[in-house]
């Protein structure tokens, strides 16, 4: 079954269709994000291209009726394009890049009306630096229709605004 933005759904997960779809990155607390980072130790190389990522979310319901959340992962659309993969309040994926570990696990709160990705990236003093951990909380509101994100390490908050693509997504590897 399709809704009016071209996203598939089953019955079971229909208080959730308004999130369902491809969401783009519009526009990002740049100026925050920057010092946030700074405050973290990222060396400006990789705060800058950082901050040219432009974030994408693609919620879906699976084949066997589960919530999915697909992330761009930070960094790639330069050099190629990865996505993580989250059931919602299924286990924690794991993955490295370039020197980090990254586990991420997502769940709905607030009785559905909000999706949290919490995120712990850790270096063991990989490619850019000294050891170091970050938890990361990013709250997902629907907000006049747009998907608003406010992501909390602990250091400070930032807010990213995605909207969602007309037409249906495509399938990710």
């Amino acid at each position: 079954m399709l809704d009016e933005n071209g996203s598939s759904y089953q019955g079971a997960h229909a208080e959730h269709a308004e999130w369902l779809g491809h969401w783009v990155q519009t526009r990002f607390d740049e100026e925050v994000f920057d010092r946030l980072l700074t405050a973290q130790g990222v060396p400006f190389p990789l705060r800058h291209l950082m901050k040219t990522f432009v974030g994408e979310r693609v919620v879906s319901v699976d084949e066997d009726g589960n919530v999915v959340v697909m992330s761009k992962k930070i960094g790639f659309d330069l050099i190629k394009k990865m996505w993580s993969k989250l059931i919602v309040g299924g286990e924690p994926s794991k993955m490295e890049v370039l020197g980090y570990c990254v586990e991420a696990s997502v769940a709905w709160e607030e009785g559905g009306a909000m999706l949290v990705i919490s995120t712990v990236t850790s270096s063991k003093g990989g490619l850019f630096g000294s050891a170091w951990s970050v938890t990361t909380r990013a709250e997902h509101h629907l907000v006049d229709g747009e998907l608003v994100c406010s992501a909390d390490s602990g250091d400070g908050a930032y807010r990213a605004w995605f909207t969602r693509q007309p037409e249906p997504h495509r399938a990710f590897g």
